[in-house]
């Protein structure tokens, strides 16, 4: 039987993140790729596959609860421009584990404070490709 993982920990340049549950999101950094067919003739083709190395980052994101100590560390992580360091670890109860690390992470975004007693607000970071 697989469990799901669901409760990860976050931490933002070695500083630990308590995240709205079940917010936290990635992509590995493999970027895309297209695949295109030659002409090889009679009616057949031959298939063409290359990476579009113009996108080879990784993505990872995740939503805050809109306290005042939250709004200021993204507001720092934001002026920090690439130079942020996002790591993820999470454990299910049977003891599978799971970590990537996002390095050079910047907000690319102007993100978006929602304020309310019960809102949150996501930020999200491009990296190189997670490890």
């Amino acid at each position: 039987m697989s469990i799901a993982l669901a409760d990860v920990t976050v931490t933002v340049n070695n500083e630990p993140i308590a995240i709205v549950p079940n917010s936290f999101k990635f992509t590995e950094g493999f970027g895309e790729q297209n695949y295109r067919a030659a002409s090889a003739g009679g009616g057949s083709v031959e298939p063409v596959y290359s990476n579009d190395v113009s996108n080879l980052f990784s993505m990872c994101s995740f939503e805050l609860y809109n306290t005042i100590d939250d709004i200021e560390k993204a507001r720092q992580w934001k002026a920090n421009r690439d130079q942020n360091v996002v790591g993820m670890t999470g454990r299910t109860p049977d003891g599978k584990r799971i970590s990537r690390t996002f390095s050079r992470a910047g907000i690319l975004n102007d993100y978006e404070v929602s304020l309310g007693s019960d809102t949150t607000f996501p930020l999200e970071f491009k990296s190189k490709p997670a490890v």
